[in-house]
């Protein structure tokens, strides 16, 4: 069973008619029936591999080398830490829960 928490990942096969019918869409949600259940499928905004450039990367990582005082960079990854434990958001919000009486 998955974790309230995690996120399903299911590859796609390039040449799939699914993988196709999402190649061809940019920013608009897209709605699955699956034996009568809909699923809204969107494209993930930070998906890295959309805008990557290496170089632009490795020259910012060198541009903020040295900003961090050593007592501020182990706060930080305390916190991202302690971030990751709490979680950003509910996988199930308000809009899905199943409507009371």
């Amino acid at each position: 069973m998955v974790k309230e928490r995690e996120m399903v990942t299911i590859q796609l096969d390039p040449e799939s008619e699914l993988a196709k019918a999402l190649a061809g869409v940019d920013t608009k949600p897209i709605v699955l029936v699956s034996n009568g259940r809909r699923f809204v499928v969107s494209h993930d905004p930070f998906d890295p591999v959309d805008d990557y450039d290496p170089e632009a990367f490795r020259t910012a990582l060198r541009a903020a080398a040295g900003t961090f005082t050593p007592e501020e960079g182990e706060r930080l990854k305390q916190d991202i830490y302690r971030w990751r434990e709490e979680g950003t958001r509910p996988v199930v919000g308000p809009r899905y829960l199943p409507e009371s009486d």
